[in-house]
């Protein structure tokens, strides 16, 4: 029984790395709670492996989930965030001139419209 949890284990674990690439190239977006809920999973798996019998197989299990799930939590916190810098926007200021394309691929500048009309600036962040 704790071969066959060290390899469910395994399997999840990897199937999590490569399915979440795999999306990835796909550009498809990964919440990281669902990725990390099942490396979490992975490592709670192994782990009750090794309790039941320690083993190369359950230890290896366990050390590899355990590693997976610390690499992808790296690359989570540390590697995927968006760097802090301060903002040029200041509330109660006004925005600063700015030109770029509209959706027609015309070149639109701020400065056209201040006192004329109410502009609404939206920012996408995007997922990658």
């Amino acid at each position: 029984m704790a071969r066959w949890l060290a390899l469910v284990a395994l399997l999840l674990s990897i199937g999590t790395v490569v399915g979440y690439m795999a999306l990835l190239n796909a550009l498809v977006m990964v919440r990281p709670v669902w990725y990390l809920s099942a490396l979490v999973l992975a490592v709670l798996i192994a782990t009750s492996a090794v309790w039941r019998r320690r083993g190369g197989v359950t230890v290896t299990a366990l050390v590899i989930s355990v590693l997976l799930l610390g690499l992808a939590g790296y690359f989570n916190f540390v590697i995927a965030r968006v760097p802090d810098t301060p903002s040029a926007l200041v509330v109660g200021r006004p925005a600063p001139d700015f030109t770029l394309p509209d959706s027609a691929g015309r070149q639109v500048t701020l400065s056209e419209f201040r006192g004329k009309k109410p502009v609404l600036l939206v920012f996408y962040r995007g997922y990658w």
